[in-house]
């Protein structure tokens, strides 16, 4: 097979009926996608994927997936899905708006069909089998890694729809949410009606 250590395209296109794939020859080295730094003052997307239906689709339509995994008979650390980890040089200037993680932007406008089904930004679902030690949970946090602590948990809208900050008097305790805080479980009480 010819090597080549250098491709200059401006678009790459699949043959009829096939997929494009791109593997490194060496399994200690990576796909890498506009991993440099940029020199003009613009904005920056680093990769952007944007699949449409053209057509009536019977089939969910997948933005992105990832799957990495550890086969049959193999052992190994831990396996990391996606990563997110933005960065400020220990020397950056300031920021004058927010550092996010991730970002869900849920939008249907009202002249599209009905959507039968939950329209969510984060959906878990559970497959596991067997002994986990160490629990397993939707969301795990752990304390800071530097100086500043966490702030809270979560921060909410005072919107009386999500969360009050205000309610007074409390109706029937009827449910439970189970969390973990440390080494010890506790359970917040869930009410039959909001707090008036």
């Amino acid at each position: 097979m010819k090597r080549i250590g250098y491709i200059a395209a401006q678009r790459i296109k699949s043959l009829k009926g096939q997929h494009i794939c791109w593997d490194t020859a060496d399994s200690d080295k990576t796909i890498r996608l506009n991993s440099r730094t940029y020199s003009v003052a613009a904005s920056i997307i680093g990769v952007q994927t944007k699949p449409r239906a053209g057509v009536a689709m019977t089939d969910e339509i997948i933005g992105m997936e990832s799957m990495p995994g550890i086969n049959s008979g193999f052992t190994g650390k831990g396996i990391v899905c996606f990563k997110a980890e933005p960065y400020l040089g220990s020397t950056a200037g300031a920021l004058s708006g927010d550092v996010r993680g991730y970002e869900v932007s849920l939008g249907k406008p009202s002249g599209a069909g009905t959507i039968s089904g939950t329209m969510s930004g984060v959906k878990f679902i559970n497959n596991a089998n067997g002994t986990i030690t160490g629990g397993i949970y939707p969301i795990y946090v752990l304390t800071h890694g530097d100086t500043l602590a966490w702030s809270g948990f979560a921060k909410l809208p005072d919107d009386d729809q999500i969360a009050d900050d205000d309610a007074t008097g409390t109706g029937t305790i009827t449910g439970w949410i189970k969390v973990t805080v440390g080494s010890s479980t506790r359970y917040i009480y869930l009410y039959t009606a909001a707090p008036a």
